[in-house]
């Protein structure tokens, strides 16, 4: 992959990665106002974000989201702007991570109580987005 094509790449990670930490912050700013977002297209997000599972310790997760989409943005500028091989591997690392924690969610979601946020699948969504995107970085990476 070429460097103008990898520059299109990080950016559309980029503006995905932006997108998950609108949402992510958006969730985090409701809960610190003890506020619900509404919910058009479910009618699980009170449930799922009153949930034991929605916290990590005394955090929201969603601020673990923020933090996560976040770092990506930066790693993303990083590789933009100054392309080095080890923001690269972090990003990978991240991202993969960051997929592994959402399947889990959406697990918990579907399975244990059985209600959907839309703000949660959105970011859920977007990860998945990401990860597919920076496989197929990988892969094209493998194959020169």
């Amino acid at each position: 992959m070429n460097l103008i094509k990898s520059k299109k790449l990080f950016f559309i990670l980029l503006i995905l990665s932006f997108l998950g930490f609108l949402d992510s912050v958006y969730l985090t700013i409701l809960h610190y106002k003890n506020a619900f977002p509404p919910c058009s297209v479910t009618s699980g997000c009170e449930e799922v974000l009153t949930s034991a599972y929605s916290m990590l310790g005394p955090m929201p997760l969603a601020l673990f989201g923020s933090i996560f989409y976040l770092t990506v943005i930066v790693l993303c500028l990083f590789l933009i702007t100054n392309y080095k091989k080890i923001y690269l591997n972090i990003l990978n690392l991240l991202v993969f991570a960051g997929f592994i924690v959402s399947v889990i969610l959406l697990l918990i979601q579907a399975f244990i109580l059985h209600s959907f946020c839309q703000y949660c699948v959105l970011s859920e969504v977007i990860t998945t987005a990401l990860l597919i995107l920076v496989v197929l970085k990988f892969w094209e990476g493998k194959r020169r």
